[in-house]
């Protein structure tokens, strides 16, 4: 028996419509939607053709998927820019790396969900949340992928990029218990990845719900400014004359954008609407509002987790063959995601470094 569902997760998954598949398979489109809904069930020979033309071995087809995101939530807080093939191809890229998780998760120890999730206020979250991260108050934060994913919560960096969102959240449910994780897009700013992720993070503090709320959005843009940019730090930093050389020099610093910086000025009424117009019409003027001078370009911060569970179960050196076998996935695809995730760091005479592994996973 093949599952329908998963047919269609490895067709979106490739952006394909029913009618592109059953061109490439040479079948008619109801033929594909009926295997799809499980009206009829596929034969051998055309789940070999899928299999093929989707890139993922034959054994993927068996099972049905662990879990699945609703497009529909995606495209709630997304750009218009983003179509529902491209919001359905994030999803099931999602679907795929936390399944690839919770597989490996079974044979590892994990790590407990330790930041809030019930708080209100947004910069009464963002400090507890720093708390919980264990980020002094008011000093910048340093690596902040490594903080989200060694409090527990799952990082799906996505081996594509986003169209229209640079990250998005969804709840999962494990043993009854909904954990959060944050899905990412690759092809991303160092800084804004920073802030698109503390956004995100947010969201799960504040236990948002998926849905097209500009008052939640501007909640979750209060979280990650005090988050990344916390007020009484900003207040003894930020001092006049505040110009685009003033601020740049806090860009290295803070891992943040200028642009953050002005708005963050802005909303703790350090600048007046005249300077803030007029420093927004230089950036303009420099051709700095799409991509700020390289010099002060901040690293793009790669997530651990999902390498790290690799290499603990197939080794530093990751043998994908029998992890593709283990996972019922291409080896092609999981050497792409696992390129989206940070490699352990070595030091001399090729020994693991002390701190490569940075998440508190274990064999038990």
């Amino acid at each position: 028996m093949f599952s329908g569902r998963r047919i269609r997760q490895a067709r979106e998954l490739r952006r394909l419509t029913q009618t592109e598949l059953a061109k490439k398979v040479g079948v008619g489109q109801s033929a594909i939607a009926h295997v799809e809904s499980e009206f009829k069930n596929p034969s051998r020979s055309l789940i070999t053709k899928i299999a093929m033309h989707t890139q993922l071995p034959v054994s993927f087809f068996t099972t049905d998927p662990l879990t699945e995101f609703p497009v529909q939530s995606l495209l709630f807080r997304a750009k218009a820019a983003m179509t529902k093939r491209d919001a359905a191809e994030a999803s099931r890229y999602a679907e795929l790396l936390n399944e690839m998780a919770e597989k490996m998760a079974a044979h590892l120890t994990q790590i407990p969900l330790t930041i809030p999730t019930s708080i209100s206020d947004p910069s009464s979250a963002a400090k507890q949340t720093r708390l919980a991260l264990q980020i002094p108050p008011d000093e910048p934060v340093p690596h902040l992928m490594n903080a989200v994913e060694r409090a527990g919560v799952l990082i799906l960096a996505l081996p594509a990029a986003l169209v229209g969102r640079d990250a998005f959240t969804v709840w999962i449910e494990r043993k009854t218990v909904p954990l959060p994780a944050i899905a990412i897009s690759r092809n991303r700013p160092g800084d804004r990845l920073r802030l698109s992720l503390a956004h995100e993070l947010g969201h799960v503090t504040m236990r948002h719900l998926p849905r097209l709320d500009p008052d939640q959005e501007k909640r979750a843009y209060t979280f990650a400014a005090e988050l990344l940019m916390p007020e009484a730090a900003m207040r003894r930093e930020i001092t006049g004359p505040i110009t685009l050389s003033s601020l740049a020099v806090l860009k290295p610093r803070w891992r943040v954008s200028i642009q953050a910086l002005i708005r963050r000025a802005y909303d703790l009424h350090l600048l007046g609407d005249r300077q803030y117009r007029y420093l927004f019409e230089q950036l303009s003027a420099k051709d700095w509002r799409t991509k700020e001078p390289s010099n002060l370009d901040i690293p793009i911060e790669k997530p651990r987790g999902l390498r790290q569970m690799a290499e603990l179960l197939y080794g530093r050196q990751i043998d994908y063959e029998r992890m593709a076998a283990d996972l019922h996935l291409s080896s092609p695809f999981l050497r792409d995601a696992m390129q989206e995730y940070a490699e352990s760091p070595v030091v001399e005479e090729n020994r693991p470094s002390s701190s490569g592994n940075v998440i508190s996973f274990a064999k038990p």
